[in-house]
């Protein structure tokens, strides 16, 4: 009985010194996702040169900026320099919360709100998720007239 508990104790004790030896190191089993990743930063970066190259004189920084019009916001309901507006777009222009500092804005924008930035010859308007909470969707550029 004895010699069977020692023999069971070096059993435990050379597994538990041969668990420590193991590598840490787990090899990927994507061995190229380096290399993809890279890809996709070269590609992400010729885009946006492009992107940068259609608005040179524009003053935008995607190639595209809507016409004010297609906003479909009073004018009296913006906000003005320097600060943002949460906007709710299925709510009326009346029933929108008043203007606020844009880091306010920007931090406690709701699910599928708006968030107006007035900047300079134009708005930028961040349109959030409707699902994932503080996920801007899409950036809009409106020329301020």
């Amino acid at each position: 009985m004895r010699q069977m508990k020692h023999t069971f104790l070096t059993a435990l004790v050379l597994a538990l010194l041969a668990s420590g030896c193991s590598p840490r190191y787990y090899p990927s089993p994507w061995p190229d996702r380096d290399e993809e990743w890279e890809k996709r930063d070269k590609d992400r970066d010729e885009r946006d040169k492009d992107w940068e190259k259609r608005g040179e004189g524009r003053g935008d920084r995607d190639g595209r900026v809507f016409p004010f019009s297609s906003l479909n916001i009073p004018k009296g309901h913006l906000p003005p320099p320097g600060e943002c507006k949460v906007w709710f777009p299925s709510k009326p222009p009346g029933h929108q919360p008043p203007p606020q500092s844009c880091a306010s804005a920007l931090r406690s924008a709701p699910l599928g709100a708006w968030v107006i930035t007035h900047e300079g010859s134009r708005y930028k308007v961040n349109i959030f998720d409707r699902v994932r909470r503080g996920v801007i969707d899409e950036v809009r550029y409106y020329q301020a007239q």
